[in-house]
C-alpha cells in the first residue's frame, strides 16, 4: 500500500483520503477467526519440499491438488 505524501499542515481532506485507503485495504485482507472464502481466486499451498500445489473442488465437492 502507498500513500499521498502528506501535506505540510493538518488537512482534513487528506485524512478523509488516507482513512479511505486503510480502510480499503483492511476489507481485503483475511482475518483471524472467520472463513476464508476465495472465490474465483486460486488455493496454493506449499509442502514441506517447496513443490506448490493448486487446491481445487468440483460440483460434487470432490478436492484435488494439482502442481504447479
Amino acid at each position: 500500500m502507498r500513500f499521498p505524501r502528506p501535506p505540510q499542515s493538518y488537512d482534513q481532506r487528506d485524512q478523509t483520503e488516507v482513512r479511505l485507503l486503510i480502510e480499503r485495504a483492511d476489507d481485503a485482507n483475511h482475518k483471524r477467526n472467520q472463513d476464508v472464502e476465495v472465490g474465483n481466486a486460486r488455493l496454493i499451498l506449499k509442502s514441506p519440499n517447496g513443490t506448490r500445489y493448486s487446491i481445487t473442488v468440483n460440483n460434487s465437492g470432490a478436492i484435488s491438488a494439482a502442481a504447479i
